[in-house]
């Protein structure tokens, strides 16, 4: 699931609603990136368990994350 993260038309946004999606815009494709990075490490196979466990719970949080993220920019990119 990709999104164009990016909202050009800031005139219908207050100045802590176009901070706040700039920082969505900023952090969605990085968490993005740490969730695919751990994926990655996840299938290699060459984990100890005590590290693939921690791995595992953090792409749990990573997505999460992510969710709540994605949700709040679709809400400000549909107000404006």
């Amino acid at each position: 699931m990709h999104h164009k993260f990016k909202h050009d038309e800031t005139d219908h946004y207050s100045y802590k609603e176009q901070r706040e999606l700039a920082t969505l815009e900023a952090d969605i494709p990085l968490l993005e990136m740490e969730k695919q990075q751990l994926e990655t490490a996840l299938c290699s196979g060459n984990l100890p368990v005590e590290e693939l466990t921690r791995k595992s719970h953090r792409i749990g949080e990573l997505i999460a994350i992510i969710d709540e993220k994605t949700m709040r920019w679709l809400e400000l990119s549909e107000k404006g």
